[in-house]
C-alpha cells in the first residue's frame, strides 16, 4: 500500500494524537519511528525523524482534517514545519531510502564538516539549517519557485545589502 507522509515530528508521543483523530475520523494511519535510523547515520540527536503516514487515496481528506483541526485547537503545534510554506513533510538531514551508497557517503562528509545537515521540505523542497544556526551562505536558488515567471523572489542576502 502507497503512503504519504501528513506529519513529522521530532518525538513519537506527538505523533499519537494525529493518528488517533485521524483513525476516528475512519482514514488508517501509521506511526514510522526512524529515529534509530537517524542515529545510525550519525545524526546526533534524531530529529523529524517520527512521521505520521496515511494511505495515497486518502491524502487529500487527512490533509483538510489536519488543517481544521490544527486552526481548531493546534494539534501540529508540536510539528516540525517549513518555514517557507508551513508544511510538517520535513526530512532531516535529507538521505536516500532506496540505495545505501549516497547515505554512506553523506555521513562520512557530514561528519567531516564537508557538507551541512538540512531540513528538508517535500513540498517546497526548501532546506534550511538546524535550528540555533546560521545558513552557511545564501542560496538564492534554493527558493521554491524560482523557475516561476511573474512571482516576486526574495532579495539574496549578501555582505552588501545586510
Amino acid at each position: 500500500m502507497d503512503t504519504i507522509i501528513v506529519a513529522t515530528f521530532n518525538e513519537r508521543s506527538k505523533a499519537g494524537p494525529i493518528k488517533q483523530r485521524l483513525e476516528e475520523a475512519h482514514i488508517p494511519a501509521e506511526v514510522h519511528d526512524e529515529s534509530s535510523m537517524e542515529k545510525f547515520w550519525f545524526v546526533g540527536k534524531p530529529l523529524a525523524g517520527v512521521r505520521v503516514k496515511v494511505p495515497a487515496r486518502d491524502y487529500e481528506k487527512a490533509c483538510q482534517l489536519i488543517h481544521e483541526w490544527d486552526r481548531a485547537d493546534g494539534l501540529l503545534r508540536d510539528a516540525v514545519r517549513c518555514p517557507e510554506c508551513d508544511s510538517s513533510r520535513i526530512e532531516y538531514p535529507q538521505y536516500a531510502r532506496k540505495s545505501v551508497l549516497p547515505n554512506i557517503f553523506g555521513a562520512v562528509a557530514a561528519g567531516l564538516g564537508l557538507i551541512e545537515k538540512e531540513f528538508y521540505c517535500m513540498d517546497c523542497h526548501y532546506t534550511w539549517p538546524k535550528e540555533g544556526r546560521k545558513p552557511s551562505k545564501s542560496k538564492p536558488h534554493m527558493a521554491p519557485y524560482y523557475f516561476i515567471e511573474g512571482v516576486p523572489q526574495k532579495e539574496p542576502v549578501t555582505s552588501g545589502n545586510r
